[in-house]
């Protein structure tokens, strides 16, 4: 399990998650633009997340189940070591929303004429290219180091625009002007199925944008098996699914 990639989104809290109601999107025809309201960068813009992640445990052999709140808010501006102009977001987190918020982490926007890069942890992804139109595809991991063993799964992810200016609801609210972003889908083999298998594997990755509010849903799952005599027989990795309940 790539376990510096993890830690910054899983956090171990086993509490339950209290839903609570989200603002409807103001919808714009964003023009010239080039949808790039698809990811708003207006200084003390804020979405809250309800997340629920999933870790295997390959060592432990257990499947956990984690719940919880973020909140990203775009709090700042600066030029960062090469000069260009970068957004911060500060994200918050608890437990649920009768806990106060905590700081738990700064992530780094730095937005091109035509490309969004996004620096998490250290890890820089091209989360979005410009102008948006649907079946557009990048390379939204070619930042990362090839030469990183625990980023190694990120390689060669091929990026594509889909259902753009289509509704989404992400199980928790509805939007009404969305773009979805096809990161990863790779499956090799289920265990579920297959129980003699001796390799199994699963990568998927999607993010939905919500016009004027930004990332609206994210799905991000990737584990291994390895049935291999002598092993645990067990997946290890992790999987993620953010829904916004609340934005600005």
């Amino acid at each position: 399990m790539n376990k510096r990639f993890l830690s910054v989104l899983l956090v171990s809290f086993l509490i339950s998650l209290t839903m609570f109601s989200c603002k409807k999107e103001t919808v714009s025809n964003y023009g010239s633009d080039q949808g790039k309201g698809y990811f708003p960068l207006n200084i003390g813009h804020f979405v809250v997340y309800d997340v629920d992640s999933t870790i295997w445990d390959d060592f432990r052999q257990v499947k956990t189940i984690h719940k919880y709140q973020m909140r990203y808010t775009v709090t700042d501006t600066f030029h960062n070591e090469d000069n260009r102009f970068t957004y911060s977001i500060l994200v918050h987190i608890r437990n649920n929303d009768t806990f106060q918020w905590q700081e738990h982490r700064i992530i780094y926007v730095t937005p091109t004429a035509t490309t969004l890069e996004y620096l998490e942890s250290g890890v820089r992804f091209i989360k979005m290219v410009f102008p948006v139109a649907n079946d557009v595809e990048w390379k939204g991991n070619s930042l990362i180091s090839a030469g990183d063993q625990d980023f190694e799964y990120f390689q060669d992810w091929n990026y594509q625009y889909k259902d753009q200016e289509q509704s989404f609801n992400n199980g928790k609210a509805f939007f009404d002007n969305t773009v979805t972003v096809l990161e990863a889908d790779e499956t090799v083999n289920d265990p579920e199925t297959m129980p003699d298998v001796s390799y199994a594997s699963k990568t998927f990755a999607k993010e939905v944008y919500g016009y004027n509010v930004g990332m609206v849903y994210r799905e991000m799952t990737h584990w291994t098996y390895d049935g291999s005599p002598g092993q645990s027989h067990f997946r290890r990795g992790y999987s993620v699914v953010m829904r916004a309940v609340d934005h600005n």
